[in-house]
């Protein structure tokens, strides 16, 4: 009996010794990202909370929704689309996150948002990709979800729900006709993102 008990200790201390390197590998592979990840970024294209303050799209947005032009092309730079960006996340999240920063890294067809959100204390940098295929629509979609370096798209729904909802966001968008046009393409420049509207 004492032989049985001793082997269940050894099992469950392999167990526990295997747990602590797993979370200490995790934890230092993170930390060695993080830090060469924030000593590469670009300060221009840092979005915060008094950021977003300085930043006013109104009259841009009514220049495109009452110009008179059958085609009119709204184009938002990095700053103004991630102020846009981060209110709607700010909102998304609630009380219990903090939304501490964003950071864009734009190309053409694809920009990374990285986000550095605050948790019970646990600050972490999550990002996910926006994509555009080089052709003449609207739709825009992402592809993977990180936390740091680590991906955990192929271990959730998330993928899927944020293109489903990206999907029927620019459908609502036109069928209601909420900006006064149709969107009939999305353009994902390597400073900028280009509407192009249709008049209904």
């Amino acid at each position: 009996m004492k032989r049985f008990f001793f082997s269940i200790l050894i099992f469950l201390g392999i167990i526990l010794l295997f747990v602590g390197l797993l979370v200490g590998y995790v934890f230092l592979k993170y930390r060695n990202w993080e830090k060469e990840f924030e000593d590469n970024i670009q300060s221009e294209n840092i979005v915060d909370r008094n950021s977003i303050k300085e930043i006013d799209l109104s009259e841009k947005i009514s220049d495109f929704s009452l110009s008179l032009a059958d085609t009119q092309f709204l184009e938002l730079d990095i700053q103004e689309v991630g102020s846009v960006f981060f209110t709607v996340l700010d909102s998304y999240f609630g009380e219990e996150v903090d939304l501490e920063q964003m950071y864009i890294k734009p190309a053409k067809n694809k920009w990374t948002v990285y986000v550095k959100v605050k948790y019970q204390g646990i600050s972490l940098w999550v990002s996910t990709d926006i994509n555009k295929d080089d052709i003449q629509s609207a739709q825009i979609y992402i592809t993977e979800i990180n936390v740091g370096p680590f991906s955990i798209g192929g271990y959730t729904n998330w993928i899927e729900m944020v293109n489903k909802g990206i999907g029927e966001s620019i459908v609502t968008l036109n069928e209601n006709g909420l900006v006064g046009r149709y969107i009939e393409n999305i353009e994902l420049l390597e400073k900028s993102i280009v509407l192009k509207g249709l008049r209904y």
